[in-house]
């Protein structure tokens, strides 16, 4: 009974001391809401926000009062109300997404307005919260200035984050910074349900000089870029026109930070170590498909490649879970070493994933009970096997085409097509349960072998891959992914 009556004790006093931060909260946001509305409009701007000005209000301050520590924090952000029309927004659905009050399509003669200055007003939100992270107060304010309605010199920014499925990822912070302008802008802002971050008031610039980052804790960070001669980037740094809108669409995704196991051998299966490997991949800087430049690459510009130990292991932590990841340059044969000598990648070959060789993949981390590989203790998502050879003409193998068939396909005439080096004389034969199947009719190139089979007769499991040419041969491991494998 005692320990009852204490517990109910100890709960009515925390109710009361809750109830009491609460009462001085509502008091501290009434402060702060009345404070900001005696400021001039143009001062109206708190330090890391979305609004440019030339002084700013701390977004966060801290009051103690009786014991207590209470925590302000405020944000201020345009609006533009549809009374007197609408901004050049991207599509219509944005429109209605963002210009408030907005009437149904065709309800509403304002509509059709095309409202030259759509910072009509701000909106400041003041939260009080206790030491503890409970919320103790929230309130609004809407204040707009006299001359809300004269035309804008300025423009808008809308940025959107989504994730490789198209689902809006809300809490991202987007940067925009453009150190050309007078005032330099550096401004942020999070992005809301529906992934969505919108700069008003950006200073016009015609020269692509505004960069703009998007992060979240969690997930794969990227920044734009500028256009590189006739390359275009896949994100790219925006211009700002007066009364017009930029936009730009960002793509991340949920992010581990155990990526990847590298384990590398020599040409024999036996482990090669103090091998320098680099990596490069996740999100493509241009668009053009033959160009190989990624804003993760290990050797490029800074060499800070990573080392395998003595048993041929290196971990890589934080790769973006976007397209595939390569090794040792981008035709494998420049950028691993041991000590003062080059090694030339031979195959790639993956623990995890659906295909045999290329491309790597890290899958996303928000995956469903992945498949994990465990070093020191530590799960990764991904693991490969790196063959390496230090001979230059040794045949090499990076992907193949298709490198799966079903017994129910026509097996007496399958076409397989190897890409890689060296291949111009090589040959290409597939062995299960000791019977060796050799390929006819072969057409060959440097970079490319293409082979027919017939494959009757075969069983359902995996066939060895084995590439020669006069300067070696290159036998695929069935364990992890380098065989052919026949399905049911």
């Amino acid at each position: 009974m005692s320990i009852g009556l204490f517990s109910l004790f100890t709960a009515l006093v925390s109710t009361s001391t809750l109830a009491k931060q609460r009462s001085v909260g509502g008091a501290l946001a009434s402060n702060q809401k009345e404070y900001l509305r005696s400021l001039p409009f143009d001062s109206l701007a708190v330090s890391g926000g979305s609004i440019i000005s030339s002084s700013y209000i701390p977004a966060t301050i801290t009051k103690k009062i009786n014991g207590t520590t209470y925590v302000i924090t405020t944000s201020i952000s345009y609006v533009d109300d549809a009374y007197d029309g609408c901004g050049p927004y991207p599509n219509l659905d944005l429109k209605i997404k963002y210009c408030r009050n907005y009437s149904s399509p065709g309800n509403s003669s304002n509509n059709q307005l095309n409202d030259t200055n759509p910072a009509d007003y701000k909106i400041a939100h003041v939260v009080v919260k206790n030491s503890s992270n409970t919320r103790l107060a929230a309130m609004d304010t809407h204040i707009a200035a006299r001359v809300a309605e004269t035309a804008s010199t300025t423009g808008a920014l809308f940025v959107t984050a989504t994730d490789s499925s198209g689902n809006a990822v809300p809490d991202a912070i987007i940067r925009v910074i453009n150190t050309t302008t007078t005032p330099a802008v550096n401004v942020s802002d999070t992005t809301d349900a529906n992934g969505m971050a919108i700069f008003y008031g950006l200073p016009p610039d015609t020269g692509l000089d505004y960069a703009i980052s998007v992060e979240k804790n969690g997930y794969s960070s990227v920044q734009s870029i500028r256009p590189s001669g006739s390359l275009q980037p896949t994100y790219s740094n925006q211009k700002i026109l007066a009364q017009q809108s930029s936009y730009l669409a960002f793509v991340i995704a949920p992010m581990d930070t155990n990526s990847l196991i590298i384990e590398t051998v020599n040409t024999s299966g036996a482990i090669l170590g103090n091998v320098r490997v680099q990596v490069k991949g996740g999100y493509k800087k241009y668009t053009e498909i033959t160009d190989n430049s990624y804003y993760y690459d290990n050797l490029s510009p800074t060499d800070v490649r990573v080392t395998t130990d003595v048993n041929g292991i290196a971990t890589v932590s934080n790769l973006p879970p976007i397209n595939s990841y390569i090794f040792c340059g981008a035709s494998g044969s420049g950028g691993c070493a041991v000590g003062g000598t080059t090694y030339y990648l031979a195959s790639a070959v993956p623990y995890g994933g659906t295909n045999s060789l290329a491309p790597i993949t890290v899958p996303v981390g928000s995956q469903v009970n992945p498949v994990t590989f465990t070093h020191n203790g530590s799960e990764y998502i991904q693991k490969v096997r790196l063959i390496l050879t230090n001979n230059s003409s040794f045949p090499r193998v990076f992907s193949m085409s298709p490198d799966t068939a079903s017994l129910s396909d026509n097996l007496q005439n399958v076409d397989i097509v190897y890409t890689g080096a060296n291949l111009s004389n090589a040959t290409a034969s597939l062995t299960q349960n000791g019977t060796t199947y050799s390929g006819n009719s072969c057409v060959a190139s440097a970079t490319q072998l293409t082979c027919n089979y017939n494959l009757n007769g075969i069983t359902t499991g995996d066939l060895q891959v084995t590439i020669q040419n006069a300067s070696g041969t290159l036998i695929l491991p069935t364990t992890p992914l380098g065989g052919f494998r026949a399905s049911p």
